[in-house]
Formats: structure tokens, C-alpha cells, sequence
């Protein structure tokens, strides 16, 4: 008798290709950088404005499809929102690889953007409300592993294809996730609240709750660190005899971010706390961040295991979106988790264009200009994370 795979994990394997398929696509323009930018025409001279503003295109996207399909999949359901999102940024990413012009290009990376601000949001809530409370946390732990097999893919196979093929190969495999959809269900828990609360939260109104501010202020950290460690990676190629192999940093991060996936759901459960775990970890990369700063990093080893270390600590993303997501009711969960991702990973962006302003204002080396922001933030981080009230493992079964 052929065994069947039971329709729950089939939806877990869904949400987990589509974060693998969403982390692929979102880093496509920072892997691949110039590439498409020169195919287009652009000089050398232009290619850090023309690269800023389709970053800045893709980061509006995806801002603007965390509160759209937030508020949307609070009313219409998480598995048809889930879908959605794949399918628009899909044609996002298969439309970009044939364009033949830059304006047209940035306009499907702001689509792109759209679709891939909801869907690990909505993925999330999805699986946390199918699963029982004791695996709750392995089922997130498993999307966030597949997310950063796709980051290790995007950067292993940008050097060996043609740039175009990699827009289209993404286009495609995401598009290929989409025949999940008929092994997949929607959330009992979003089906039993839909009869009898009709009543969605607007945007507004969250933003109007001090615990939604305090978790924005808690997810700050770790993209700051993200966008920090391009500057700081960048400097260190620039000023120190280090090899080409230090140019790999970014997977020495995201190795680092899985080894914290993992030790951190297992420390959360220790502790009965998501709170002691963040904290630890913003504790953690301004210790990091000191040690950029003040002591010398002569060797090509010390570099990428200090960004290994970069990448484990500030892998507390997953706890911190668990959490939020424990916090807020049935009809309001979705919304939260999904703004706060599209607010957190928008922040990229602004971050990119804070660091060297703020470094030619006041340091004029970044290593400085880092520590001192990354301590102003991660002090307001530590503070805001332990304003919240712990809800570890809490039974998401109610309403605002």
C-alpha cells in the first residue's frame, strides 16, 4: 500500500519552497548587481544611482504589498493569499529576465517586490495555525532553513549562469510551487473565527498598539546588520591583504543564521521565553559590532568567522516573528506578521542610504560609523523586546 504524505506537512513543504523561491528572488539584484544594469547601457559612473533606485522600487513594492495583502489575507484566507503572492512576484521575476529596458525592468522588480512581501508573512501564520503548539516552532524552524538554501543558491549559481537565465529560472521554480496547491489547506483555526467574526483590524489601528512599535524596534537590529555588513565586508576588502575567498562572506553568513535557527528554537524552549533569546542576540552582535570595530581583523579566517557569528545572532529573526504572531489574535495575526517583515526588510534600503551619510557626517570609516549606530538601535531593541508581554507557545485560537 503507497503511504500518503499527510495534507499539513504537504502545506508545510509549500510555505517552505515558497520562502526558498522568495529569499532566491528578492537577492537576485544585490548578487547580481551591475550585470543587468550594464547590459542596459549604463556606464560605470552610473550604475550606483541606477542600482539605488531599483532597489528603492523593489523595497516600496514591498512595503506596500505588507499592508495590501496583510489586511487581505486576515479576510480572505492565508492559503489564498499564500498563492497569490507567489504567483505575482513569479510573473515578476519571469518578466524581468526578458526585458530589454531599464525602466520596464524596474517596474517588474516593484511587482516582484509586491508579491514577495506577503508570502512569508502569510506562510508563517499559515503553518503555526495548522500545526499544534509543540511543533510550531520545528515547522518555522524548517521554512527559515529553506529560505537560506535559497540565499546559498542564489549566490553559488550567480557566477556560473547568465543573468537573464537566473531571472528565469526563478520565474519558473516559483510558478512550479503553485502545482502544491492542490495538496495544501487552508488554516482550521482562520475557517472557525471567519463564521463568526467578520471584523478585520486596519492598519491603523496596529499601528496605534505599543506592542506592534516595540516589535518594529525589535527587528531593526538584525537588518541593520544586514545592511552594515555589505559596508563593512566592502571596507575590509578594500583596506586589509585579504584573499578573494573573503568575498564569499555572505555564505558565511547565512551558514551562521542556520546554525542560529536551529540552536535558537532549542534555547527559546529552555528558557519558556522568545524575549531572553532576542535579547541574548542583540547582545550578542553589539559585542560583534565592538569587535569590528576596535580590533584588527588581519586574516581572511578571523573574517569569515566573525561574519559566520554576524549571521548567527542575528538569525533571531524567526523567534521574533513567532513571537509577534503568538501575540496578536486570529483576526488581526496576519496583518502584524506581515507588515512587521515587509517594514523590517524595507529598513534594508533606508539603512543603505543612512550608513554613509552618517559615516561622511561624522567618522569617515565605516567600521565606527557602524558601531555607533548599531548601538544606538540595539539598545532601543533591548529595551522594546522586554516592554512586551511573553506569550511563548501561546494557543493561537482567539481574537482581538
Amino acid at each position: 500500500m503507497q503511504a500518503k504524505i499527510s495534507p499539513k506537512y504537504l502545506t508545510l513543504l509549500t510555505a517552505g519552497l515558497a520562502y526558498l523561491s522568495n529569499v532566491f528572488t528578492v537577492n537576485l539584484p544585490y548578487v547580481l548587481k551591475e550585470k543587468p544594469l550594464l547590459e542596459f547601457g549604463f556606464k560605470q559612473s552610473e550604475l550606483i544611482n541606477a542600482n539605488a533606485n531599483l532597489l528603492a522600487f523593489q523595497h516600496l513594492g514591498i512595503l506596500i504589498g505588507a499592508i495590501i495583502f496583510g489586511m487581505m489575507a486576515d479576510k480572505k484566507g492565508r492559503l489564498f493569499l499564500l498563492f497569490t503572492s507567489v504567483l505575482i512576484y513569479s510573473i515578476g521575476t519571469l518578466a524581468g529576465g526578458l526585458a530589454h529596458n531599464y525602466y520596464l525592468f524596474v517596474f517588474f522588480r516593484f511587482i516582484v517586490g509586491l508579491g514577495l512581501a506577503a508570502e512569508l508573512g502569510i506562510g508563517l501564520v499559515l503553518i503555526s495555525e495548522i500545526f499544534p503548539q509543540k511543533q510550531r516552532s520545528m515547522a518555522i524552524l524548517f521554512i527559515a532553513i529553506m529560505g537560506y538554501i535559497g540565499m546559498f543558491l542564489v549566490g553559488i549559481l550567480a557566477s556560473h549562469f547568465y543573468w537573464r537565465n537566473l531571472y528565469l529560472y526563478g520565474g519558473i521554480g516559483s510558478f512550479l510551487i503553485m502545482l502544491l496547491r492542490f495538496g495544501s489547506f487552508e488554516s482550521d483555526i482562520f475557517l472557525a473565527v471567519k463564521k463568526i467574526d467578520k471584523n478585520t483590524r486596519s492598519i491603523f489601528s496596529l499601528l496605534k498598539e505599543k506592542r506592534f512599535l516595540f516589535l518594529i524596534l525589535s527587528i531593526l537590529p538584525t537588518y541593520l546588520i544586514t545592511a552594515g555588513s555589505i559596508f563593512a565586508g566592502n571596507y575590509f576588502l578594500k583596506n586589509s591583504n585579504l584573499d578573494r575567498k573573503a568575498g564569499t562572506i555572505i555564505l558565511y553568513f547565512s551558514f551562521g543564521a542556520i546554525l542560529g535557527f536551529i540552536a535558537f528554537v532549542f534555547l527559546s524552549k529552555y528558557f519558556k521565553s522568545r524575549k531572553k533569546t532576542i535579547t541574548i542576540c542583540i547582545i550578542g552582535l553589539m559585542i560583534l559590532s565592538f569587535i569590528f570595530a576596535f580590533y584588527e581583523i588581519n586574516g581572511p579566517v578571523k573574517l569569515q568567522l566573525l561574519f559566520t557569528l554576524l549571521g548567527f545572532f542575528a538569525a533571531y529573526l524567526f523567534e521574533l516573528l513567532a513571537m509577534t504572531l503568538e501575540q496578536f489574535g486570529t483576526n488581526y495575526r496576519a496583518l502584524a506578521t506581515t507588515l512587521l517583515f515587509g517594514i523590517g526588510r524595507s529598513s534594508v534600503f533606508v539603512f543603505s542610504l543612512i550608513i554613509p551619510i552618517f559615516d561622511k557626517a561624522f567618522f569617515n570609516n565605516y567600521l565606527y560609523t557602524l558601531f555607533v549606530l548599531n548601538l544606538i538601535v540595539f539598545s532601543v531593541g533591548i529595551w522594546a523586546i522586554n516592554q512586551i508581554k511573553e506569550e511563548y507557545n501561546r494557543d493561537l485560537q482567539f481574537v482581538e
